[in-house]
């Protein structure tokens, strides 16, 4: 038989080319896709071009046979014998979380708003939740065989099945509320088949149809907006709903195997979209989420389709050293606090990710992800909403290894597709962390791929921008989850205006790419004593501001000094501004010499203004304002400005105990060379020109 991905190929034709994507409401983030041409114009598409004629051999076994999505008869037996043994202390917090399900119960249909959004937004997010309950609520009984779990998922679904929308009336049925209740509605119908009564069958069936096949039509003509946002969570997301609901009843209703078909065409161009290194331009919390509905449907591509979405995918293989690289000092994470927040990523993972990171630890042998997974869970630091993962995904056989016991395990790491430096003091869990980020909006490889926008609207305006932590907390700040401003970041506006993309609730990438805005990292190295890396934003400024040069080299001498050196260089005289956000209370120095503090309950940071000629500094306040509306969040700025046409500035940044004093960074140039001292012993020596010495 022909290779089912192929075969899947073939029946679909060359490619989706349907409607193009129109753009998404305001409240809805912006993304892209995965063709190396932009979308056509509008044309009408023949349905029927995704009707299998031919199903693959491992869909074709299991026709009429209940349960096939994830698990089989066999694969239950098997999943009872792990959780009484192996996989006990897993199964206890899935049974927590079914349990809470059923004392909560099924929610009421509401027009209300998800938690933390505007009361103006009516995106009804929280249908999420429940489509994220059932399989929960689904798994517990097939285990258990307690009725109590088996009647709250006949609950759930039958509620979801009332819904009079899923999500906002103008999207009704075409995005993420959808995508999740349609995964669960699946699971339920799968898995409970032959427990539930004929009409709770019925009804789960009519709806998997009737909302499948809006969602089928309004993805194969390219009428809902993220129809071909390839690198976007809202594609992967619903995608992997309509796959599983197709799957789930596919020999029940024809017109599904055509859902499977598109899918597996929506899913294949997905993995083929991503860049190499294993980032994620969404930042680490978007990354959880898209990660854990792509690997769901993997799962099903590889046994009921053939397809091995895995295999010759280096983004996959990568991408768990994504997740530990940009995790936070092990002894300094709390609640809330365990990742680095760049991009749209709140500081603590949306999803999981303790079953994501399971999951590649088994299929790459990761012995560092079932490390930080393992660790996630003692934490008590992970999202339960999809825990029931675990026992399908966990295998005790990949020994957990500590980055501190793998010994080849460099503290240094450059994602150099997206432009992403992580560099760490050590690996101690009290180490010092310094993030840095300087590449194109999507990365290079999609940079070459393609000439439109493929999924940046959680991208931020932040070449050469940089984040310090330090001491078990923030020491210098990302801005988190706002309206795209250069100036929420530490780095460079000329006359107060920031990089190309900016302004707005969410990245435009259409506007990056017509202005050919790119950034890039000109070189990382690491030695024991000190790492260094730099960067060139120049390209990502509009040209009417004539950046000739904007490159930044830090120089992070271990474990405690972070030196900033920015060589500028503009056609014409301008406002120049320098903007560094501390996380804590800064003061200036009262003599005004360029100095300033910050203060915290454990910490005492310093910042020192090395080059001074003609630089006004000060400490202003930025409301910053959120992508979703609501009240503005205040963030501390210290500003360095200078008008003129050229400015090379260097500052030091160290931190220390609050009981003690952080180390005072004193430059002198020599010639061609800046020259760094502490306490009168020379440290660091960088070219006046900081784009050599790599």
């Amino acid at each position: 038989m022909k290779n089912s991905l192929t075969l899947l190929t073939a029946l679909l034709g060359a490619s989706l080319t349907t409607l193009p994507a129109a753009e998404p409401p305001a409240s809805a983030p912006q993304s892209s896709t995965v063709q190396e041409v932009a979308p056509a114009t509008e044309q009408s598409a023949d349905l029927n071009q995704y009707r299998l004629d031919t199903i693959p051999e491992p869909l074709t076994k299991v026709r009429g046979i209940h349960p096939r999505l994830f698990l089989d008869a066999e694969g239950v037996v098997a999943l009872k014998q792990r959780v009484a043994t192996t996989h006990n202390d897993l199964w206890r917090h899935v049974k927590a979380s079914a349990d809470t399900a059923v004392k909560k119960g099924p929610q009421l249909y509401s027009t209300k708003p998800a938690a933390g959004r505007p009361l103006t937004s009516g995106d009804q997010l929280w249908q999420r939740e429940m489509g994220n309950a059932m399989p929960q609520l689904a798994m517990a009984w097939l285990i258990t065989g307690d009725k109590r779990y088996l009647n709250a998922a006949r609950d759930y679904a039958l509620a979801s099945c009332s819904y009079p929308t899923w999500g906002p009336k103008h999207a009704d049925g075409l995005d993420l509320p959808a995508g999740h209740q349609l995964f669960g509605l699946a699971l339920i119908y799968d898995w409970g088949y032959s427990d539930l009564d004929e009409q709770t069958r019925q009804t789960i069936r009519q709806t998997l149809i009737r909302r499948g096949e809006t969602m089928f039509q309004a993805v194969a003509t390219g009428k809902i907006w993220w129809s071909q946002k390839y690198m976007q969570n809202h594609l992967q997301v619903n995608a992997t709903g309509l796959g599983t609901a197709g799957l789930a009843i596919f020999d029940e209703h024809e017109p599904a195997l055509r859902w499977v078909a598109l899918v597996a065409d929506k899913m294949k161009r997905i993995t083929e979209a991503y860049g190499p290194d294993g980032a994620s331009h969404e930042g680490v919390g978007y990354w959880s989420y898209g990660a854990e509905f792509m690997l769901k449907y993997m799962d099903l591509s590889r046994t009921r389709l053939g397809v091995d979405l895995y295999k010759g995918t280096p983004w996959w293989q990568q991408t768990a050293a994504y997740r530990l690289y940009l995790s936070l000092p092990r002894n300094g994470w709390t609640p809330g606090n365990t990742i680095v927040d760049i991009g749209d990523s709140p500081r603590a993972d949306y999803y999981g990710p303790d079953h994501i990171l399971r999951r590649l630890a088994s299929e790459y042998h990761d012995g560092q992800a079932q490390w930080l997974a393992r660790e996630l869970d003692q934490d008590k630091a992970t999202i339960q909403s999809a825990n029931w993962l675990n026992l399908l995904w966990y295998d005790p056989s990949i020994r957990p290894v500590a980055p501190a016991d793998a010994r080849a395990l460099p503290t240094f790491h450059h994602f150099a597709d997206l432009g992403i430096v992580s560099s760490r003091s050590d690996w101690s869990g009290n180490e010092s962390l310094v993030t840095f980020k300087c590449g194109p909006f999507l990365g290079h490889d999609a940079e070459n791929k393609f000439n439109y926008d493929a999924g940046a609207g959680h991208v931020h305006p932040d070449a050469n921008h940089f984040i310090v932590f330090g001491g078990g907390e923030w020491l210098i700040r990302d801005d988190g989850y706002m309206v795209k401003q250069t100036s929420y970041h530490n780095s460079l506006l000329v006359d107060g205006k920031g990089q190309i993309g900016g302004g707005k609730p969410y990245f435009d990438g259409t506007a990056a790419i017509k202005a050919k805005a790119t950034a890039n990292i000109l070189w990382a190295k690491s030695s024991p004593a000190i790492d260094q890396f730099a960067g060139d934003a120049t390209r990502a400024y509009p040209p009417e501001l004539g950046i000739k040069q904007f490159v930044r080299r830090l120089a992070f001498i271990k474990p405690n000094v972070l030196i900033v050196a920015d060589n500028i260089e503009l056609a014409g005289a301008h406002e120049m501004e320098l903007l560094f956000h501390p996380e804590q209370p800064t003061l200036q120095d009262a003599a005004g010499n360029g100095r300033f503090i910050s203060t915290s309950g454990k910490n005492k940071v310093r910042l020192s203004l090395l080059t001074d000629a003609g630089v006004s500094a000060s400490i202003s306040t930025v409301q910053a304002q959120m992508s979703h509306g609501g009240a503005p969040t205040p963030m501390q700025a210290i500003s360095l400005k200078k008008t003129g046409n050229q400015w090379q500035n260097v500052v030091a940044i160290s931190w220390s105990d609050k009981a003690a004093n952080p180390p005072q960074i004193q430059m002198r140039r020599d010639g061609t060379q800046l020259i760094f001292t502490l306490d009168n012993q020379e440290v660091l020596t960088l070219p006046v020109d900081i784009r050599e010495g790599r």
